[in-house]
């Protein structure tokens, strides 16, 4: 009896969607140097593939560099000595709701958009400590000094 629940469970986590952590809203698809996740006040090492959340703090050091991609294609860059926040981030096209809110601490920044980017470009704005920014555009760079 034991073998065959665990291979009903196999079979059903090998089913479409189960393979992403509840929740997920992109994963980190380059890393170079020390790269870390802070989640929930937990600060943990980032790793190639693993999944990002909303609220999760992306922090690189000062060797590191991170490339993410969120569900709706956008693609995230962080150069070194980097912190970005992941505020907000919906991505429902079949209930029409969108939205991307990303505030970049310190460091370098490349944001290219992704599927929201064209289909609801006002959903979008990224925070820096003294300014905020509606992107129009589809890709841009951004740098925040200490």
């Amino acid at each position: 009896m034991g073998k065959l629940v665990c291979f009903v469970l196999l079979m059903v986590l090998m089913l479409p969607g189960y393979s992403r952590a509840e929740g997920e809203i992109g994963s980190i698809k380059t890393l170079k140097g020390k790269v870390f996740i802070v989640r929930g006040g937990t600060t943990l090492p980032a790793e190639e593939g693993a999944a990002v959340f909303q609220e999760d703090l992306l922090k690189t050091g000062y060797n590191g560099a991170l490339g993410v991609i969120l569900k709706d294609d956008t693609t995230l860059s962080l150069g070194p000595g980097s912190e970005l926040s992941l505020k907000e981030y919906v991505f429902e096209p079949r209930e029409n709701r969108f939205s991307v809110i990303l505030r970049i601490l310190k460091g370098t920044f490349v944001y290219m958009s992704g599927v929201i980017g064209k289909l609801a470009p006002d959903s979008i704005r990224l925070e820096t400590p003294d300014s905020t920014i509606a992107v129009r555009g589809t890709r841009l760079m951004i740098k925040v000094d200490n």
